[in-house]
């Protein structure tokens, strides 16, 4: 256990601090005791290196002792009550130059939640890097941490509190992931944190409505992940008024205003488990490859007759390009090739030929162009649910609805009853996507980029989409 010892001038100051500490504190991982203000009634400003002894030795019990300090005369008062202390007990103290309130509140989350003296001393001395980084005065970089994203396990959630992850639930969330054996990064739009730190946390600025995905990785990442979505639903021990419920903002493609019920999909990926194969099953894999691709683009083919006959040869064109790419014989050998050099299923050789091409695309510096990885996607996963044997059922939609989904392919977008969609909200998507364009052309009102529509919508409720604005108005 490390103890803060708060050293001020003032009694009432640092009676407001003690308050604001307490509201991090929820346990007895660390005690906090005050040396302020001096025994005079009418001159009461000033510090005492005596008081100062007194309450270092009051919190002597613990493994390690901060001493946090307002003005230069507290520093001479904390230095002579060093002096005066048992060398012993002496040597369990630090003195810290961090600014008292800041400081007083890092340290005491970190103390709170287990962290050693070495630890608690540099969350104190960081408290003022956030508030550097919100007004300009500091590089906006958050510190890096090691867990890559690729790694471990993880669960998003869409912040709901009014003021973000300030500091009283960003101390909850710190405190509650402490005593988890398992690495853990927060990670909110590519910027990563430590989320056992009050620092790191702020450092990420997460404000209402800002998706959160919090990454585990080791023994206990399953048990952590679990009390990191309890502590969410529960708004971070905050109370979230559900008065007003939000109008959700997004990307608008297509102009229009539509007003009805949410329904809520999730795009449909097959499952496919990894197995290694023996030299004798090469043939069989390309052969289940050759076969899947064969029946992808007899898919491809359909498609676009469909989209011929319903909107156009422009857009049939997009399947027929799809068709051009997945027959490329190069690409078709690549994939049996590597099925016989690394000895791997079907399913793992399409799948890393194709994400080779989605990474290409993602790194084109034309937006349209890069929008086109959604299109190999579309046809990995196409591919994918024939080689396991999983179809692709259209979305069905049994009464005019507003769709709300994560994502939605082009193949997807096509096969939709158009009767039944009265406008499409994404939470990801392009405005430049084949899905986009051909919502487009199909008269349907779509928003894309609505980051937490997801989360903040139920099938049912009624809703209003303009989508002129890119905006879906809620109601109760």
């Amino acid at each position: 256990m490390i103890n803060i010892v708060v050293v001020s001038h003032s009694a009432q100051l640092a009676r407001g601090v003690e308050e604001l500490a307490r509201q991090m504190m929820r346990g007895d991982g660390c005690k906090l005791v005050l040396a302020a203000g001096v025994d005079d009634a009418e001159h009461p400003i000033g510090t005492d290196a005596i008081k100062v002894m007194e309450a270092i030795e009051s919190v002597a019990d613990g493994a390690g002792i901060l001493v946090l300090m307002d003005l230069g005369s507290a520093l001479l008062s904390a230095e002579t009550a060093l002096d005066l202390l048992d060398p012993q007990l002496a040597a369990k103290v630090r003195l810290c130059s961090a600014p008292l309130v800041e400081g007083t509140l890092a340290a005491v989350v970190a103390a709170n939640s287990g962290a050693g003296l070495e630890q608690v001393l540099a969350e104190a001395q960081g408290a003022l890097l956030a508030k550097q980084v919100q007004l300009g005065e500091a590089a906006p970089a958050v510190k890096s941490v090691e867990l890559p994203l690729t790694h471990g396990k993880s669960v998003s959630w869409t912040v709901q509190n009014p003021h973000g992850l300030h500091a009283r639930p960003a101390a909850r969330l710190a405190e509650t992931l402490a005593p988890f054996d398992t690495e853990l990064v927060l990670e909110k739009q590519g910027q990563c944190a430590n989320p056992r730190s009050l620092n790191q946390l702020a450092l990420l600025q997460v404000r209402h409505g800002d998706t959160v995905r919090l990454i585990a990785d080791g023994p206990q990442a399953e048990q952590a992940l679990a009390a990191f979505r309890t502590l969410a639903e529960q708004h971070f021990g905050e109370t979230v008024s559900e008065q007003q419920l939000p109008s959700l903002h997004g990307i608008p493609v297509a102009e229009s205003v539509t007003s009805g019920p949410v329904l809520q999909a999730l795009s449909f990926w097959p499952t496919v488990t990894e197995r290694p194969i023996g030299a004798d099953d090469v043939l069989t894999e390309q052969q289940r490859l050759r076969e899947a691709l064969q029946h992808t683009l007899g898919d491809l083919g359909r498609l676009a007759e469909r989209t011929g006959t319903l909107i156009g040869k422009p857009q049939a064109a997009i399947f027929g390009a799809h068709s051009m790419l997945l027959d490329d014989p190069d690409l078709q050998q690549a994939a049996y090739t590597r099925i016989a050099q690394q000895q791997c299923s079907a399913e793992q050789a399409w799948r890393q030929e194709m994400e080779v091409i989605i990474e290409d695309y993602r790194a084109l510096d034309d937006e349209y162009m890069r929008a086109r990885e959604l299109d190999v996607r579309d046809m990995l996963r196409r591919t994918l649910s024939h080689l396991q044997q999983q179809p692709l059922l259209p979305i069905t939609l049994t009464a005019p609805s507003i769709l709300v989904m994560d994502e939605l392919m082009p193949s997807d977008v096509v096969m939709l009853d158009r009767r039944l969609v009265l406008g499409i909200c994404l939470s990801g998507g392009n405005a430049l996507s084949h899905s986009a364009i051909l919502a487009k052309a199909m008269g349907i009102p779509m928003v894309v980029g609505m980051n937490d529509c997801m989360s903040k919508t139920r099938s049912g409720q009624k809703a209003m989409l303009d989508a002129a604005r890119g905006v879906l108005q809620l109601s109760h």
